[in-house]
């Protein structure tokens, strides 16, 4: 049951009750305190950088059920009787045909059909939540809100409301077995969880995962509780290694305004057959040509001193493409990174040059399958 989780009473939780600081939400800090008992190192503007090891970290989300706080994800709560029809003309993805307890990995696009935003959407019932990179919810916001005239729809920023807890790893639903529900079967469903909140099934750090969306005012007990289930607590550099070698490209690292969705590895962001939407004619037309004039691609490098991001590509002489996000994987056995590149050069094989001089061979996404 959810009160397994929340009415946990640790050594944890009376620590973190302890100290609060005025200037953030009380539940949040609070949060914070629950981690820093568990050994977290924090990184000023970062985040958590890990919680004392960091390959282990990255081991337990491979082989067992990691534990990362999401809870900086930017959040909309999005209802009103036209919110699916207000929606559906603005983003790249379907919306009229989701059900309750449904979703989609879905962009925004401008005119010309570059990438404003890339976000998830989910059908809560009577209102849709829409989750962004963090602080990106306030530009998805804006963008929304400029189109709305006489329509019945109402956007409000819920992101410190709610707290979100992805568990990931093939021992995940052992770990939120005590949720009191099943869990959703399918990528993007959700079900609700007795006791307030919601789980929905994410893949993103291993080939099985879920966020757990719980009040702020619950995160506490419910972070405690997934630990004391057998989750182990991962911060960004376990989570940065799984996301790059899984090929997931992050909006404002390897995805920006330039590019539209097709020319950034957003792909199943866009539905060709829902109809009109913002930026629809260009992402049409070249789908239907099949010619994006870049790629994302994956780089194998394979050398001790790590890429910088912005590294120019080239191919001889000629610049073709710049380092997105790198991170040395275990796996892979060195350095790996994603790439933009132009058309002419995303083929796997392909051998490319790095403005230091290191060599970098082009890999198909994902690295690790």
């Amino acid at each position: 049951m959810l009160a397994a989780l929340l009415d946990t009473h640790s050594e944890v939780a009376t620590i973190v009750n302890e100290c609060q600081l005025e200037e953030e939400p009380l539940s949040r800090t609070a949060l914070r305190d629950a981690q820093a008992a568990l050994g977290s190192v924090e990184t000023e503007g970062e985040g958590i950088r890990h919680y004392g090891d960091a390959d282990a970290e990255y081991e337990s989300l491979i082989a067992s059920a990691g534990l990362i706080d999401r809870s900086d994800r930017g959040k909309l709560r999005i209802e009103g009787g036209d919110r699916a029809r207000f929606l559906h003309g603005m983003l790249t993805n379907t919306v009229e045909t989701l059900g309750p307890g449904e979703g989609n990995h879905t962009a925004l696009t401008d005119p010309q059909g570059r990438t404003q935003a890339d976000m998830h959407l989910y059908s809560r019932g009577d209102v849709f939540f829409v989750e962004t990179e963090p602080g990106l919810q306030a530009d998805v916001f804006t963008f929304l809100d400029q189109f709305l005239i006489a329509d019945d729809v109402t956007i409000e920023d819920v992101t410190e409301a709610w707290c979100i807890m992805g568990v990931q790893g093939p021992q995940s639903p052992g770990v939120l077995s005590d949720l009191g529900t099943d869990l959703p079967e399918d990528v993007y469903d959700s079900v609700d969880v007795p006791g307030g909140g919601w789980v929905v099934k994410r893949i993103y750090a291993a080939d099985v995962g879920y966020d757990l969306w719980i009040p702020a005012d619950k995160a506490v007990d419910a972070w405690t509780g997934l630990v004391e289930k057998g989750a182990r607590p991962a911060g960004l550099e376990a989570a940065e290694r799984r996301r790059i070698e899984r090929g997931h490209p992050r909006y404002g690292v390897d995805v920006d305004t330039r590019v539209v969705p097709l020319e950034a590895g957003l792909e199943d962001t866009v539905s060709f057959t829902k109809g009109c939407f913002i930026g629809q004619e260009t992402l049409a037309k070249m789908h239907n040509l099949g010619k994006p004039r870049r790629y994302l691609v994956g780089l194998a490098i394979g050398r001790d001193n790590p890429p910088e991001s912005g590294d120019q590509i080239l191919d001889g002489e000629k610049v073709v493409g710049d380092v997105k996000s790198w991170v040395e994987s275990p796996r892979m056995g060195g350095m790996i990174a994603l790439a933009s590149v132009r058309r002419g050069s995303e083929t796997p094989g392909t051998t490319l040059r790095l403005q230091n001089g290191d060599e970098a061979t082009v890999t198909a996404l994902p690295f690790i399958p």
